[in-house]
């Protein structure tokens, strides 16, 4: 009995260890490409550098996790190229919306808070303070990300508790319902050409 216990609790700390390791390394991964970005972003927006901040979002969003998440039960009844077709546009949307969160946090101080789990994914949580007015509410932006081999990805943002996968879902599965697949895609091309992400 002391036997399995002892090894219980060994076991346990072991697996302790190995979340507070990958906790950790995502919370690096965050910083460190945060970090990136917003010095990308503060030198402008030039061809070449916004060629350079898609450069790194290609390297840290997992587009895949990303549409298929927002299709939800809509994405076994595409097909390949329906599905190609829609990953391609969904990209450019979700870019403009992480970009859209680093302007609006370009005079914000970062604070990088605790790292969770959360069944398959680690979710690292940050708050934004505007360093120029105190008395504005702090922002809270959520990254929640997975291993894709041995990288990090980031399968969802959650900004002030809304989660830009489950409201990507909520919209498009009220359009193919109500208006079908064809009709999403429309929209979603006329968002991107408006210049919204919402």
């Amino acid at each position: 009995m002391k036997k399995t216990l002892l090894l219980g609790s060994l076991l346990a700390a072991i697996a302790f260890s190995t979340l507070a390791l990958a906790g950790d390394t995502a919370l690096d991964f965050v910083k460190a490409k945060q970090t990136e970005l917003s010095t990308l972003v503060k030198k402008g927006s030039g061809a070449e550098n916004k060629k350079k901040v898609e450069t790194v979002f290609d390297a840290i969003l997992d587009y895949d996790a990303l549409a298929q998440g927002s299709l939800r039960n809509h994405w076994a009844d595409r097909s390949e190229a329906e599905r190609k077709e829609f990953q391609d546009v969904l990209k450019q949307l979700v870019q403009r919306a992480y970009r859209k969160n680093l302007d609006r946090t370009l005079d914000y101080d970062v604070t990088f808070g605790e790292t969770a789990q959360e069944a398959q994914s680690f979710v690292v949580k940050t708050v934004a303070q505007n360093r120029k007015n105190a008395r504005e509410e702090p922002i809270s932006i959520d990254y929640s990300l997975h291993k894709v081999g041995a990288d990090w990805k980031i399968r969802d943002i959650v900004t002030e508790g809304s989660s830009l996968v489950a409201n990507y879902q909520q919209q498009f599965n009220r359009i193919i319902k109500k208006d079908g697949f064809a009709e999403l895609m429309r929209r979603m091309r006329k968002r991107l050409a408006s210049g919204s992400s919402d």
